[in-house]
C-alpha cells in the first residue's frame, strides 16, 4: 500500500510518501520553492516523492490530507464562542476565508492533484483529524514496530 500524505495551506507545506508502512521519501515545499513558510500546495514536494519511489500519482493508493475541514471550522467556531467578544476581530477576519476558501478544500486538492496526473481518482482522496497527523508523523519514522496503548 501506498499512501501520500500532504500538508499545505496553513505553513510548511509538504508531502510524505509511506509505502507498506514505510517512508519512502518527504520534503517540505519550501526547500523546492526556495518560499521560507511556503504554505502553498506542495506540487514540488509531491513531484520529489513520486520521482524517489518511482512512481506516479495515480499509482498510489490514497492521498491522505492532514485535517478535516469541517471539524477545523467547528473547533475555530466553538474558541471563538469561547473567548467572546475579545476574539470578535479575529473571527470576523478567519470566517470570510474559511467560508469562501477553506472549508471546500477537497476540490481545491482534487484540481491540484489532477494536474500533477491528470488520471488521479478523486475517491483517492480522504482526510484525517489533525492530531492523527501528528500522531503519524511520530510514528512512523521511530523505531517502534506496533503502537502499544497505556
Amino acid at each position: 500500500m501506498r499512501f501520500l500524505g500532504i500538508s499545505a495551506f496553513y505553513h510548511d507545506s509538504a508531502a510524505a510518501l509511506v509505502e507498506d508502512g514505510r517512508i519512502v521519501a518527504a520534503g517540505q515545499e519550501e526547500r523546492f520553492s526556495r518560499k521560507k513558510f511556503d504554505d502553498g500546495f506542495p506540487t514540488l514536494a509531491v513531484q520529489y516523492c513520486l520521482e524517489a519511489a518511482g512512481v506516479q500519482l495515480r499509482d498510489v493508493d490514497h492521498v491522505l490530507f492532514y485535517d478535516k475541514p469541517f471539524l477545523k471550522i467547528e473547533r475555530l467556531v466553538e474558541t471563538y464562542l469561547a473567548y467572546a467578544p475579545r476574539g470578535w476581530a479575529s473571527y470576523v477576519k478567519a470566517m470570510p476565508v474559511w467560508l469562501g476558501e477553506k472549508l471546500f478544500q477537497k476540490n481545491m486538492l482534487t484540481g491540484e492533484l489532477q494536474r500533477i496526473d491528470s488520471a488521479f481518482d478523486p475517491e483517492k482522496l480522504l482526510f484525517t483529524e489533525h492530531h492523527h497527523s501528528h500522531a503519524a508523523s511520530a510514528f512512523y519514522p521511530s523505531p517502534f514496530e506496533e503502537a502499544r496503548w497505556c
